[in-house]
């Protein structure tokens, strides 16, 4: 429970940071199979701030999960959106 809340906490504060990226902000996303074959999917955000200074590259992991599903376009493209959606950022994709 209490990874659950840091979780929480950890996401609800870069959201927050992910709505003040200058621009738009870009994707990187992996799946892979652990040794026992089950299959993970993680999802890192690329953004640009500015806090009153100079241009500052940002990069933060927004998922890291369980991926059980077939790995087609469909699937990809599905959980893509849940992943923005979730994040608040659909608007500001740059490059998925």
């Amino acid at each position: 429970e209490l990874i659950l809340e840091a979780w929480r906490d950890y996401f609800r504060i870069l959201k927050q940071d992910l709505a003040k990226a200058l621009g738009q902000i870009s994707f990187t996303t992996d799946i892979w199979s652990a040794e026992n074959l089950h299959p993970y999917l993680a999802t890192t955000a690329h953004w640009i701030t500015n806090n009153n200074g100079p241009l500052k590259m940002r990069a933060s992991l927004i998922t890291f999960q369980y991926f059980p599903s077939a790995h087609t376009g469909d699937a990809l493209a599905k959980l893509t959106l849940e992943i923005l959606d979730r994040a608040e950022v659909t608007s500001k994709v740059c490059i998925v």
